[in-house]
Formats: structure tokens, sequence, C-alpha cells
């Protein structure tokens, strides 16, 4: 599929050489809620989501730095991401648009297992009913516990592809 060799040049073209653990997909549809009754359906709109999920190491903010300028310098616009406000999570997120393809990249580095609920594949629509269409979740959780244990660091790369909307595209961040 188009989308999953997107993502596999991506990460090849990554700094570090990052080592696979695995991957994950999500296909949805969704559809805002409506305020009152009487308000118009809110439009729908479709995406396929698909992660793969890597080993790597370094520090955090080093690697997200690298990563970043790479990322850059094959066209995509980023940024860090808020991460979930008192969380102490150990970790980095950053958030990219393709301007060329509106495809929406999300980046997601873990340093302990602590951290480890971050890699979720699923980014989430506040105000909006999902519908899941098809859903295969990262299995392989004790190969990333296993690669915080011996030092390493482990990363969620998600591309995102809305490939249906009845209204304009959503544009992250979501």
């Amino acid at each position: 599929m188009e989308l999953d060799r997107r993502l596999s040049e991506i990460s090849g073209a990554l700094p570090g050489s990052p080592r696979s653990l695995g991957d994950a997909t999500l296909d949805r549809c969704l559809r805002g809620h409506r305020e009152f009754d009487s308000d118009s359906a809110l439009p729908v709109f479709c995406q396929r989501q698909t992660a793969l999920y890597v080993t790597f190491d370094g520090g955090l903010q080093d690697v997200a730095r690298r990563w970043h300028e790479a990322l850059t310098a094959q066209g995509w616009q980023g940024s860090p991401a808020p991460l979930p406000s008192g969380s102490g999570y150990t970790a980095e997120r950053r958030h990219y648009v393709d301007p060329a393809t509106d495809d929406y990249l999300v980046i997601t580095m873990v340093g302990d297992q602590q951290s480890l609920p971050l890699l979720s594949n699923e980014q989430s629509f506040e105000g909006a009913t999902q519908h899941r269409r098809e859903y295969r979740p990262f299995n392989d959780r004790q190969a990333a516990e296993s690669a915080l244990s011996g030092r390493h660091r482990v990363a969620e790369i998600s591309l995102i592809r809305t490939y249906f909307s009845e209204g304009p595209r959503p544009r992250p961040p979501y």
C-alpha cells in the first residue's frame, strides 16, 4: 500500500539507523458532535493511520533534533507538540505536515517504560464520534519494554492520510 511504502521511506531516511520493532494500523471515519439537535449534521472524514515502532540509541532531545532536521530537508513542516500536562512522561513528540499531500506525521519518542502509554497510534479528536473500519494495534509491547530496559529508546512514527472528507480536510494539530 502507498501509505506503508511512504512510511518505510520516511523511517529509512532518519539518521541513527532506527531498528524496527513492529507496526500498527488504524482506519476510521469520524463525525463531529452537533451542539444542538437542530444543528445540521457535521461533515464526516475518514483517515488511514499506519505506524512503525522503532528502537534507537541516543538522548531523546538530540535524536528528535536530528530527525527534525532530516524531515525538514525532505519538505516536512513541523514543530514540537505538547505532551499531556502533568504526566511526568520522559518523551518527545513532534507533529509534521507535508504541504504537498496534507499527510500528517506524528513522531513520539519515549525514554522509559512509564512513558509507553504515549505510543497508542491513535490521535484523539475531542467532540467526535468514530467508527473504526480496521484496527491492528502494536502487539509487541514486550520488545519495546526490553529495548527500554537495555538503555535504548523507542519511537512511534505514525503517518496519517485523510482519504475522504465531506467538507474541508481537517488540518493538524488535532
